[in-house]
């Protein structure tokens, strides 16, 4: 027994080191690495597109008054890339950072509050106002009654409409 082990150790040190001397040596991630989340809180419109196709269920939206919260609980990702591939704003981006290791789960979170715009009429908040202003950028007609129009819920439009 014991010569088969220095056997094994002679054929080993024959042998050029094959490993990498990671983690004291950086290593350069592949090109195309799906890591660590990163999301723009000025880009994001709150539209909920990323909740519904998260398959971990690690993406949710909560509405607090005139506040909308997004929260990212990146510790339970699976790094699909799903969310970044259906925002329509491009607010979320995977990265190529892949030491995600921590002691405190607080640090996997990404928590971003969107202020929600009221409506004219009932004063309820119906919409966030980055989406407000990506849709006041597409009018051609910039006028103000055409913008207080989308400053209107639509259950109120729809009372407009009825009493027309």
């Amino acid at each position: 027994m014991f010569k088969s082990k220095i056997k094994a150790l002679l054929l080993s040190s024959r042998h050029k080191k094959i490993t990498k001397p990671y983690p004291f040596v950086p290593v350069t991630p592949p090109e195309n690495l799906r890591g660590r989340l990163e999301v723009d809180s000025n880009k994001c419109i709150g539209c909920g597109s990323c909740v519904r196709i998260c398959p971990s269920r690690l993406i949710t939206i909560e509405d607090y008054e005139d506040v909308r919260i997004v929260k990212f609980s990146a510790g339970r990702c699976i790094y699909c890339g799903r969310c970044a591939n259906v925002c329509p704003a491009k607010a979320i981006r995977i990265t190529n950072e892949y030491e995600l290791a921590t002691d405190n789960k607080k640090d996997l979170e990404i928590v971003i509050k969107i202020k929600m715009v009221k409506c004219l009429i009932c004063g309820k908040p119906f919409i966030s106002l980055n989406m407000l202003n990506k849709q006041i950028d597409r009018l051609q007609d910039k006028s103000e009654e055409q913008i207080n129009k989308l400053k209107i819920c639509p259950e109120c439009k729809q009372k407009q409409l009825i009493k027309e």
